[in-house]
């Protein structure tokens, strides 16, 4: 796979539209509210991505997507996202979308690896961790700390796996080998000896709707195989001080944060768990103070302690270089970032926080 950054890589693709300002206008204002980097020009703008940029300007016939990365998996992934949002928000008919350049004629996604489960372990009683191992997986090791997940159906034996179309989007198999596709923390990685872990919650018996990864994990068995595509999401900022928040869902991406970032790091990190059996061993290595929460029979979602802990934290002085992590609950998320925006009024740059779970909905529903 081409990792030369020192070389870019690059692909275009112009796309027949009617009227391309309004559809250039509302994609650049979806990246912005999703906290990529955007910049606008009276010919287009463009969207910086962790591995590039892609411009998009108005064409005389519609507009020209071109898009540069120092990688094939990152231009794959850019490729993608800005063919999905074209077709997303385009008026009428769905336009037609071929990318030309590096990657035009990729059979597979760069991104992608086939796994096979190695191991299998339960370190809470609603915690699950499953090993996986195959090659190449370095680039899984820098840039986003999760992945997306392809289970394949139940009962197959021999997955089929989506393919890159000519919009850079993928060709899936037939409904019955079809596989769902779920996101995910890589909670450890080892790529010299070929091997990452997923920690995955189980829902059997309350909380969130099981979902099709909680499923899978409570019946995968050594020898089981799975797709991954990845890695995906912003790398955590470099920062002097941290906030991180989040229940059951995030605690894997906030174990790894306090295992890999820098030992100097400062902060608070507040973890919602059901209760003291679910607390488990991090292997801490940062300054930044751990405090479990414990629901202590309440159902996950139901209470208000997690936002309200975030709100109570006192912040560090004006001019402190911090990062604000939350990956909670629907309405937890309302409310943190009511907080982290209109009262603290946190910079985009230092605040990463998203909707993990919606209480009563199953991912992918």
């Amino acid at each position: 796979m081409h990792t030369d950054p020192s070389t870019t890589l690059e692909a275009e693709a112009e796309i027949a539209v009617a009227d391309p300002h309004p559809l250039i206008d509302r994609l650049l204002r979806h990246m912005e509210e999703h906290e990529f980097v955007v910049s606008r020009s009276k010919s287009g703008g463009a969207v910086q991505f962790l591995a590039g940029e892609t411009l998009i300007q108005i064409r005389s016939r519609g507009l020209l997507m071109r898009a540069t990365a120092i990688h094939e998996a990152g231009l794959a992934y850019m490729k993608g996202v800005m063919a999905s949002h074209i077709i997303e928000f385009a008026e009428g008919e769905r336009p037609q979308i071929v990318w030309t350049g590096h990657g035009a004629d990729a059979r597979v996604f760069p991104n992608f690896r086939e796994m096979t489960v190695t191991g299998v372990e339960n370190i809470t009683p609603h915690m699950r961790r499953v090993t996986l191992a195959g090659d190449e997986l370095a680039s899984f090791a820098t840039g986003g700390l999760h992945l997306r997940l392809l289970v394949p159906p139940e009962g197959v034996t021999e997955p089929e796996w989506p393919v890159p179309g000519k919009d850079g989007l993928a060709i899936w198999p037939a409904a019955d080998k079809r596989p769902s596709v779920r996101t995910y923390t890589i909670r450890q990685i080892d790529a010299a000896a070929g091997s990452l872990v997923v920690d995955f919650v189980l829902h059997e018996d309350h909380g969130p709707v099981p979902s099709v990864g909680s499923r899978w994990a409570m019946r995968a068995r050594p020898g089981d195989i799975v797709g991954i595509r990845g890695p995906i999401g912003r790398p955590v900022p470099a920062a002097e001080w941290y906030l991180l928040a989040g229940d059951e869902a995030a605690l894997p991406v906030i174990a790894r944060m306090l295992e890999t970032l820098p030992t100097e790091a400062r902060g608070v990190a507040l973890i919602e768990i059901a209760d003291a059996s679910e607390r488990q061993q991090i292997a801490h290595r940062t300054a930044i103070e751990l405090r479990w929460l414990f629901r202590n029979g309440a159902e996950p979602g139901t209470t208000t302690q997690l936002a309200d802990a975030v709100c109570a934290i006192a912040m560090p002085p004006a001019g402190t270089d911090i990062c604000a992590f939350a990956g909670v609950e629907a309405n937890a998320f309302k409310s943190i970032r009511h907080h982290w925006r209109e009262v603290l009024k946190l910079d985009k740059k230092d605040v990463l926080s998203s909707i993990y779970w919606r209480k009563g909905i199953a991912e992918g529903d």
